[in-house]
């Protein structure tokens, strides 16, 4: 794996790490962040082996669908559940509807498959 790669997946480590032990000690939406920031630099470092990147979120994600989803190489129910949590920490930064605990322990959830679907990815 390349330097910038590793970079991101273990920012992506930490991030699912720091949800991991907040999740029910703050607000869900902060926990919802960092679960959602994990995932999103896992996709980051599964572009960055293609030599790919995006300056934005949503870029990222069309990038990661364009790229691995489409292929048949990452599971579309996975790059669902990722978009899922983008759209809910939008709603709750921007629209002020934060997702209750449970949702947050979800995508805490979510974005542990997400990060091994990757890791998993970048193995082969």
């Amino acid at each position: 794996m390349s330097p910038r790669s590793e970079e991101f997946m273990e920012q992506a480590r930490e991030r699912l790490a720091d949800a991991r032990k907040i999740l029910g000690l703050v607000h869900p939406a902060v926990t919802l962040n960092t679960a959602y920031y994990a995932m999103l630099n896992a996709a980051r470092a599964a572009l960055s082996e293609r030599g790919k990147h995006a300056k934005t979120h949503s870029g990222t994600w069309t990038l990661f669908s364009e790229t691995f989803v489409a292929s048949g190489e990452f599971d579309q129910s996975l790059s669902t559940l990722a978009r899922r949590a983008k759209e809910a920490r939008e709603k709750g930064d921007y629209e002020a509807t934060p997702p209750s605990a449970e949702e947050a322990a979800e995508f805490v959830e979510a974005a542990g498959e997400f990060i091994a679907a990757i890791e998993k990815l970048l193995a082969s």
